[in-house]
This record gives C-alpha cells, sequence and structure tokens, in this order.
C-alpha cells in the first residue's frame, strides 16, 4: 500500500513539475510575474520535497562540475571586486538565478523524453505569438522596434533567434511539425519577428545558423527564408536601410568600437581575476567619447567575463560552453540515444550556438529572461547526455 502511495504521489509531483515548466517557457515574453512565479514554486516545492523527506536530491550530469565553477568564479568576482558594494547586488540579480540549472536537471530527469518534446513545441509557439505581437505593434506604428509585453527589442531579438534556431532544423520531424507548410509559416514568422527588432547582429546570426543547416541538412532554405527576407527588406525602407548598415558593419558600430578602445587601455589591469561584477561605468576610461552615456555593460559576454571575472573567469565560462558542445555532439555522433534525442539535442545546441554567437557583440548571461532560457536548454543537454550514457554503459554490461 505504501509504494502504491509513493507512485501516486510521484506522478502528482512529476505531472505538477511539467506543467509549471510549461508555464515558465510559454510566460518568458508575456509575463515576467508569471515566470518569476512558476519558478518560486519549482523551488518552493523541490525545497518542501527535500525537507520532507530528509533527503537532497541532486541528479548528476556531465555538465555540473563546469556549472559550478562557473558560478564559484562569478562569486569570487564579488569577493575580490574593486568595488564590493557595486558588485554584491549581482549576488541576487544574476547568480541566484544560476541555480536554476540544477533545479531544472532534477526535474527534467524526471521526464520522459515525450515531454521534451511538447517543451519545445510550447517555446516555438512562444516564439511565433511573441513574433507577431512585436510585428503588429510595429505595423501599427505602436512602436519603432518589435519588443515583447516584458522586454524590449534586445531581449526579444535574442529570443526570436534562439526559437528560430530551435525549430529550423525539426522540419522533418513530425513530432513537431505536422506538414512541411506548417514549418515554412513558423519560420517566416519568426524571421519576421526578427527583422522588425531591427538588430543588425540577430540577423548575422540567423544567417549564419540558416546557411549552417542548409548546407547540412536542408536545401531548401537556401531559398525559402532567404527569399521571403529579400523580398520583405527590399519593400520595407526602414528595413533596406539597416541592411545597408549591416553591409557596413563597420561604419556603423553603435559605439562598440569605442568599447573596444577602452578595452585594450584595460586589458592588462587586473588580468587574472578581473575588476568584478558591475562596474563597467566606474572603470570605462572612455564614456566621454560614447554618443550613449547609458551604456552599462561590455556588450560582449566575452569581454564582460574577462573585465568582471579576469581570466579564470572567462577560461570558465568557455569550459562550460566547451563542456556542452562536447556532450552534445558525443551523444549524437555516437548514436547512444533514444530515437527522439538526436533531433532534440541538434535542435537546443543550434539554439545554444545563437547565444554564444551573439556573445561575441552582445550578451545574455545578464538577461533575466534569456539567461533561464539559456539555463533551460543546457539542462537538456545534460540531461539527455546523462540518460545516455547511462544506458550506454548498461547496454555495455549486459552485452
Amino acid at each position: 500500500m505504501k509504494i502504491f502511495k509513493d507512485k501516486i504521489s510521484n506522478y502528482k509531483s512529476n505531472n505538477l513539475s511539467f506543467w509549471l515548466i510549461i508555464i515558465l517557457l510559454a510566460s518568458m515574453m508575456f509575463s515576467l510575474f508569471i515566470l518569476q512565479a512558476a519558478l518560486i514554486i519549482l523551488l518552493i516545492a523541490y525545497l518542501y520535497k527535500s525537507i520532507k523527506d530528509k533527503k537532497f536530491y541532486y541528479f548528476k550530469t556531465p555538465i555540473d562540475n563546469a556549472f559550478l565553477v562557473f558560478i564559484v568564479v562569478r562569486v569570487l568576482s564579488i569577493i575580490f571586486s574593486t568595488n564590493i558594494s557595486l558588485s554584491l547586488p549581482s549576488l541576487n540579480k544574476e547568480i541566484i538565478f544560476y541555480s536554476t540549472f540544477f533545479l531544472f536537471t532534477h526535474y527534467l530527469s524526471k521526464d520522459e523524453e515525450n515531454n521534451f518534446v511538447t517543451m519545445i513545441k510550447v517555446l516555438i509557439l512562444a516564439g511565433a505569438v511573441a513574433s507577431l505581437y512585436g510585428t503588429s505593434k510595429v505595423l501599427l506604428g505602436i512602436v519603432d522596434r518589435a519588443e515583447s509585453s516584458t522586454s524590449g527589442y534586445s531581449t526579444l531579438g535574442m529570443f526570436l533567434t534562439v526559437i528560430y534556431s530551435i525549430t529550423i532544423s525539426l522540419g522533418k520531424n513530425k513530432k513537431y511539425f505536422s506538414s512541411r507548410y506548417l514549418w515554412f509559416a513558423v519560420l517566416i514568422i519568426l524571421l519576421t519577428g526578427i527583422l522588425f527588432t531591427y538588430n543588425r547582429t540577430h540577423w548575422g546570426i540567423v544567417g549564419i545558423i540558416t546557411l549552417f543547416v542548409a548546407i547540412t541538412r536542408e536545401r531548401i532554405l537556401l531559398i525559402v527564408p532567404i527569399v521571403f527576407a529579400a523580398i520583405i527588406i527590399l519593400f520595407v525602407p526602414s528595413l533596406s536601410e539597416r541592411f545597408v548598415q549591416l553591409i557596413h558593419f563597420n561604419q556603423n558600430l553603435s559605439d562598440r568600437d569605442i568599447i573596444w578602445k577602452g578595452a585594450y587601455q584595460l586589458m592588462f589591469d587586473h588580468p587574472l581575476t578581473g575588476f568584478g561584477t558591475r562596474t563597467f561605468k566606474e572603470i570605462f576610461p572612455l564614456f566621454d567619447q560614447m554618443q550613449d552615456k547609458g551604456v552599462a555593460s561590455w556588450h560582449s559576454d566575452y569581454l564582460q567575463m574577462y573585465f568582471e571575472s579576469g581570466l579564470i573567469g572567462l577560461t570558465a565560462f568557455l569550459l562550460l560552453m566547451f563542456t556542452i558542445y562536447k556532450n552534445g555532439i558525443r551523444i549524437i555522433k555516437n548514436k547512444i540515444t533514444s530515437e527522439l534525442s538526436p533531433d532534440i539535442l541538434l535542435a537546443v545546441l543550434l539554439g545554444l550556438s545563437a547565444f554564444y554567437l551573439t556573445a561575441f557583440v552582445g550578451g545574455f548571461i545578464l538577461d533575466p529572461i534569456n539567461s533561464i532560457l539559456f539555463q533551460f536548454l543546457t539542462a537538456i543537454v545534460g540531461v539527455i547526455s546523462a540518460k545516455a550514457i547511462k544506458e550506454n554503459i548498461t547496454i555495455n554490461k549486459i552485452d
């Protein structure tokens, strides 16, 4: 009888966590309150179960150590900061959110892979709706650049670029798209939203991802999205002007050249541990040359990691990236997963690639919404990798 009750309790718990994650993913671009509420409930449920069972629940993945190292280094960036009072708010505005990775791995480890498919589909649907919402606001003249109901054009552009990168490799998988026409329609919707954010960085990344998938999986992508993008850019003057700026990127750097000059001047100051988190405004030497006086970061996660956490921090950031790709690609290449996993992993790795490519001239680590999406996608890679490795070891033992 006790075993039966435990099974019912576990089922209810798993079902609750599944729906909370669905709500979290669906609300990212629409309600920050709902997003945070879902996260808090997940955390409370985890703590309640741990205290009740007097047990620390933890699902080990191959990415954990690299993620822990990254978190520790970011904490040390506060301790060794040149201005601790400036850096201290990072604890509750940045670092505390990194724990959601381990929260996600705990809950995702209990889900079947069909649930992963559902979660990805919800993300794609949320992206399509957010794109339509942002695009309609531009076309109605309400805003100049597409934005969501929770954030500005930069966050929406990053979100849509990640979702586009996830979607683009799933066109032949019937579990995600019942027809090719539906897949094309979703891609076009997402692409339109990205275009109307007027964010050249995301345009370039979409081009790179599209070209990669076109060469490796979908030759038709060389025609449909590119032709559509060309037509819409040609007939919308503001997009045409922005596209010209993309072509002449070195002449339209939006203060990035000044940031790079300032970075060069500070390159050999505090090279090991950095200046500390949130110190950009205090240490940047060329503020008088900036057109936008509101800039508060290095506009590159790689520069951000170096100047805030030094070589140690940048190494930790790169180690995490390497670990994610190493495990994801190994599982896909060696085919030691279920039938669903390779497509999920490839899609997620492409989504993560959008993050890391953006990090060269932008960022996601400090973004409260997209950083949670990053951790969710990273958790999927970790959980699938851990399960695949475990299953492969078991099969080898049987053989």
